[in-house]
């Protein structure tokens, strides 16, 4: 099985102990693909999954993240007071039910290579890619869940695959497809933010303070806007139920949010983060 840490990274990292090979219902209660949905998985697809061990990294605060990923779900997390970095992988393939024991195979020729760079301003950067030898990548995918004290900038593109971050300092570049995107942080967003999915629903909530010149377009879905906390100024003539452009809080910072066949839900309200796993306002 190979899996890659750089090595400026090595001295400051350690895995954690984990089960590898455990059942695709068992220990899934923090990855980004939740125990329903994995069991779900394994019921109508016959998926096999595997959670590698925990990575811990001690980065030295605040962190900025790069991903690119062939697929599967990502999910960011920044937890206040917490110290340092965990990044939790689940490899996981779906060839059908009649394919299960080559699904279970398949995954050794799921890599993926987990770096620690020097950024901008001496803030480190978080880089994780991944890769696959399986002439089927379409049906296998990496998902993983990622903690840290302190988020900065998010870059995220993969396939088939939710993305959800919470409560990011800075900007937010995020390709997916069918999956959903969530962005939901308690601190004003005055950055560039890029969230475009296909048949996957986009929610982008915000703190009071936040800033843009929103462009919120949907193809065979609705657009939804709720801002409590913000000045507002319409200024597309397009505007209706699947589009809308407008200035937010008085600044021109690009807002992009981009997808088809699903909704899109902004909000600049207080407690953006205070929302269950469903949202539908």
């Amino acid at each position: 099985m190979r899996r890659h840490v750089s090595e400026s990274a090595i001295t400051r990292l350690m895995l954690a102990a984990a089960v590898a090979g455990v059942s695709v219902i068992a220990g899934c209660i923090s990855t980004p693909t939740s125990a329903i949905e994995r069991m779900g998985n394994a019921l109508d697809q016959g998926e096999m999954a595997i959670d590698d061990p925990h990575v811990v990294i001690d980065t030295l605060g605040p962190i900025d993240l790069e991903v690119e990923s062939f697929g599967g779900n990502i999910r960011v997390e920044a937890v206040p007071g917490m110290v340092g970095t965990t990044v939790e992988p689940v490899r996981r393939a779906f060839l059908g039910h009649l394919r299960r024991d080559e699904a279970e195979v398949s995954l050794e020729a799921i890599d993926y290579r987990i770096e620690l760079r020097e950024g901008e301003l001496d803030r480190e950067v978080l880089v994780i890619t991944t890769s696959t030898d399986h002439p089927e990548p379409h049906f296998q995918g990496v998902d993983f869940m990622i903690r840290t004290g302190e988020l900065g900038r998010v870059n995220v593109v993969t396939r088939r695959g939710h993305v959800w971050i919470e409560n990011n300092r800075g900007g937010v570049d995020i390709d997916t497809t069918y999956g959903d995107i969530r962005v939901v942080t308690d601190h004003p967003m005055n950055e560039a933010v890029t969230l475009v999915s296909k048949e996957g629903s986009i929610d982008y909530r915000v703190a009071p303070g936040s800033t843009g010149l929103y462009d919120l377009r949907t193809i065979g879905g609705e657009v939804y806007q709720r801002f409590t906390d913000a000045r507002v100024v319409a200024l597309g003539v397009e505007n209706g139920p699947s589009i809308f452009y407008g200035e937010v809080g008085g600044a021109d910072n690009p807002v992009t949010l981009r997808t088809t066949y699903a909704d899109i839900r902004v909000s600049v309200v207080e407690n953006p983060t205070d929302c269950g796993p469903i949202i539908t306002e």
